[in-house]
């Protein structure tokens, strides 16, 4: 009798795992024709520690970040909740508690969703993969000060709230520096 129930029991967890379900290349499966698929996380890949509130847009400003017609716009960072959904497994295809947006060629849009992710007071980091399957990694040092006077301003701070290293690929880029911005 204990066999058979510890079979079933095992069998029953195993059947709810999403790890024996998602494809083998590291993304989850679209739901549905043309739909994106966010990525799936390895045990342990996202974390948050921030005491404050860092949520929204750091911008690039004119310096190009990327090669060619690849360029970083932005990181966006979220809010508490965003980031607590997430990490329970609530995810979009579409958005993340923290991406990166790039100008792509055409004047298009691409956001970059996290692989990994861990954000505190003092560092944001994250991997993704972008359309082409080039791999970028984003480390970037807050400056606590900074974010601070532009929060109380709602931005306009000529100095950078972040400076960042950005890999994508094989290329890095270094000394980025983003500016805080709340958003419309």
């Amino acid at each position: 009798m204990r066999t058979i129930i510890l079979l079933t029991t095992t069998a029953l967890v195993l059947g709810g795992c999403d790890m024996f379900n998602a494809p083998a290349n590291g993304e989850r499966a679209s739901s549905g024709p043309g739909a994106t698929s966010a990525p799936a996380p390895a045990a342990g890949a996202f974390s948050h520690s921030q005491s404050e509130d860092l949520s929204g847009y750091y911008m690039a400003g004119e310096a190009q970040v990327g090669p060619g017609d690849f360029s970083l716009t932005h990181l966006f960072v979220g809010q508490a909740q965003e980031f607590g959904d997430w990490e329970a497994g609530e995810r979009s295809a579409t958005f993340a508690p923290v991406m990166l947006e790039f100008l792509a060629p055409g004047e298009t849009t691409e956001r970059v969703l996290p692989t990994s992710y861990s954000v505190s007071d003092d560092r944001i980091r994250m991997t993704g993969t972008n359309a082409n399957g080039d791999r970028i990694a984003f480390d970037g040092q807050l400056n606590a000060g900074t974010l601070a006077t532009a929060r109380r301003n709602l931005g306009g701070s000529e100095e950078p709230a972040i400076t960042a290293t950005i890999r994508i690929g094989d290329q890095s880029y270094s000394g980025v520096k983003l500016n805080w911005y709340g958003g419309d």
